[in-house]
């Protein structure tokens, strides 16, 4: 049977390159939402037989094939500037493709075509496509992996961003007392608590604070058996300075006893080495004013008789 070629082309396109070839495949989910507003991302993966090369990539909303002059969102070959459609993939297999600050308009089937080098015939659609439904009346709470809001000191706890929307592949980004986080992504893991991390807590699907969550309140109380550890170490601690300052004043007294016991037998040693010079000297001087002289002779006659003339 004949066939005109304008037929045989929608059939290979609606079947995929030439003889079915199974390494020819598109890998998206089938559908998601995004809360307006928000930023979201389509995960998005693709093969194709070896031996080919990607040449041009295509997303487009809403169209079967993406081909030919059909309206889309990212063109490889005519990339756009300032657009809020941002690929993140390449052209070996990854194809996930980013919408920035989601609105209304955005609501379509997405599906992502790529094309290779070679005959005309060697390109591929991933046909099944992905919904993503964009909504705008949803209200964005935190929830817990706890049942109340106290939680022991050393603990743990996982705070969720939720709404009746998925947050699969969304951007979230969490706050405390309205401080920004670095942690991003619907699921925010505290672990080792303290009480820094005590606060109020909320999360936000875009960095306009546009949809943002209530607070949810995180209080750290001490854990009993770690404080009554705490107190016994304190007491024990303040017992040990007590020793310590009493060993201190009793060193201190027996040093200055050592000392002035060390003074009085200093002075006693003077004392003695003083009355010893005394001594000394005393002896010294009886020896030369009291030693009897022996050059001395008694008195002659003629001293007797000149004193006896001088009587008369």
């Amino acid at each position: 049977m004949k066939m005109n070629p304008w037929t045989l082309s929608v059939l290979l396109l609606l079947a995929g390159p030439l003889g079915a070839d199974p390494g020819w495949h598109v890998e998206y989910p089938d559908s998601f939402c995004v809360v307006e507003g928000s930023t979201a991302t389509i995960p998005c993966s693709f093969t194709h037989p070896a031996g080919l090369r990607v040449e041009r990539v295509v997303w487009c909303p809403n169209h079967k094939f993406c081909s030919g002059t059909t309206p889309n969102v990212y063109d490889s070959s005519n990339v756009r500037a300032d657009s809020r459609f941002l690929y993140l993939g390449d052209r070996v297999r990854n194809c996930t493709l980013k919408i920035i600050k989601t609105v209304k308009q955005d609501a379509a089937t997405y599906r992502f075509r790529f094309e290779t080098n070679g005959n005309k015939y060697n390109k591929y659609t991933g046909r099944k496509g992905v919904r993503v439904n964009v909504t705008n009346g949803e209200v964005v709470k935190v929830r817990s992996s706890v049942t109340d809001n106290v939680v022991k000191e050393g603990g743990q706890v996982t705070l969720t961003c939720t709404s009746a929307c998925s947050f699969h592949q969304l951007d979230v980004h969490w706050y405390r007392n309205g401080h920004v986080l670095s942690e991003t992504g619907p699921a925010l893991h505290l672990s080792y608590l303290t009480n820094d991390d005590a606060g109020d807590y909320t999360c936000s699907l875009d960095s306009s604070w546009q949809k943002t969550s209530a607070p949810w309140s995180l209080v750290v109380v001490e854990d009993e058996e770690k404080s009554g550890w705490r107190v016994t170490v304190s007491v024990v601690s303040v017992l040990l300075a007590v020793i310590l300052l009493l060993a201190g004043l009793v060193f201190a007294k027996r040093r200055h006893a050592q000392k002035k016991a060390s003074e009085v037998i200093q002075k006693q040693e003077v004392d003695r080495k003083q009355e010893a010079v005394g001594a000394s000297d005393e002896v010294s001087y009886a020896t030369v004013h009291f030693k009897p002289s022996s050059s001395r002779s008694a008195p002659g006659p003629e001293h007797e008789t000149v004193y006896s003339e001088v009587v008369r």
